[in-house]
This record gives C-alpha cells, sequence and structure tokens, in this order.
C-alpha cells in the first residue's frame, strides 16, 4: 500500500491508523463494509469533513479534479458521473463514520476490466488529497481517509504499466 502525502509512493495505511487517535467508532452493517471494500475499523471523522454535505462537497471537488487530469481521465470517459458522484458520496460517507450506507458495487466489480496502473492509483489519491486540501479538511481526517482508501488498491489496481 502506498502513501500519497509526500509525493512519493511508500508506505500509507500504517501511518494514518498511527497518527489518528482513537475516536468513537460509527458501527455500519457488515453487508455494507464489505460491499464498501472497508478493510479498516471504521472511525468518526464525519464532523472534520463537515457532515455529508461536506462529503459530496469534497466529491464534486475531487471529481472535476479528476475529470481535469490528464493522467487518468480517460479511465472515466464512459462513466456515469452522476452515479459515480453518489457512490462516492456514500462509500467516503460510511468510511468517515458518516449516517450513510455504500450500496453501488464491490471495488473489484467497480473496477473491472480498466486496467487500473498503481500510477493511476496515485495519481487519483493526489487528485483526493488536492481536494481535501481545498476543502480545508483537517491533516488528521485526511491521513484516516487515505488509510481506507489505500487499503482498497488490491481491489482496484489490476495492471501493470509504468510504475504499476
Amino acid at each position: 500500500m502506498k502513501y500519497f502525502r509526500s509525493g512519493v509512493a511508500v508506505l500509507m495505511a500504517g501511518l494514518a491508523v498511527s497518527l489518528v487517535a482513537p475516536l468513537a467508532q460509527a458501527a455500519p452493517s457488515a453487508a455494507s463494509v464489505q460491499r464498501a471494500d472497508i478493510k479498516m475499523p471504521i472511525q468518526n471523522h464525519i464532523d472534520a469533513f463537515g457532515g455529508k454535505s461536506g462529503v459530496k462537497a469534497l466529491i464534486n471537488t475531487f471529481v472535476g479534479y479528476v475529470a481535469a487530469d490528464p493522467h487518468i481521465n480517460y479511465y472515466f470517459a464512459h462513466t456515469n458521473i452522476k452515479a459515480l458522484k453518489y457512490n462516492l458520496t456514500q462509500q467516503v460517507c460510511e468510511v468517515v463514520g458518516g449516517p450513510c450506507t455504500y450500496t453501488g458495487p464491490t471495488m473489484t466489480a467497480a473496477h473491472k476490466g480498466l486496467h487500473v496502473t498503481t500510477a493511476a492509483f496515485n495519481y487519483l489519491a493526489q487528485d483526493m488529497i488536492k481536494a481535501m486540501d481545498q476543502r480545508d479538511i483537517a491533516k488528521p481526517a485526511q491521513n484516516y481517509l487515505l488509510a481506507q482508501l489505500a487499503a482498497m488498491e488490491p481491489q482496484i489496481v489490476t495492471a501493470n504499466g509504468p510504475l504499476g
């Protein structure tokens, strides 16, 4: 798994867990956690993201950055953007301890046939960091979300390519 904050691919999941003090844990359903491919315990960071509406705003900003990113925007050329934003909002909201339940496809199913490389995954993470910085989300909350997303990498990265 990788960190993206330093600009160099490095181990991420362990750092975020060690940087974030334990907080109250949300209790989503086991089926939802499995469907969302959440691998680590969910911590309550929803307030740091501005509640559900803040998560929605983050995802809108993030998708805008992804659409403008020439390294990865072609992966989304035939994507239903409205559905993508909805599913990402539900998934991130649930991951950060919000009142949402992710009902979209598993990460394996959502990325099947896309041939996502490690480099593409890292560019996506950089776009998420940029969006979180733009929305002034606290660094511990950012690191927590990045660790959760990094734990999904094996279900998303399915191809070798430059750096991947």
